[in-house]
């Protein structure tokens, strides 16, 4: 079964589990994004795609005129 015939099954069968089911696998996943971002966060760092404060405070700046 390929991934994407996975990911179908699951959301085609999610109606069929019970609530506690349901938050421990809402709890994993949550853990396993969070460790994704931790980790493609420190890939950023060390490959030195950063951005100053300076430009992230004119960034929100810029946002603020646009509402």
């Amino acid at each position: 079964m390929n991934v994407v015939e996975k990911r179908d099954f699951i959301h085609s069968h999610l109606h069929q589990i019970n609530e506690p089911v349901i938050d421990e696998m809402y709890n994993k996943m949550l853990s396993f994004l969070n460790e994704y971002l931790i980790e493609e966060s420190e890939e950023d760092i060390k490959n030195g795609n950063t951005v100053t404060h300076e430009a992230l405070k004119q960034e929100v700046h810029n946002w603020r005129l646009t509402k």
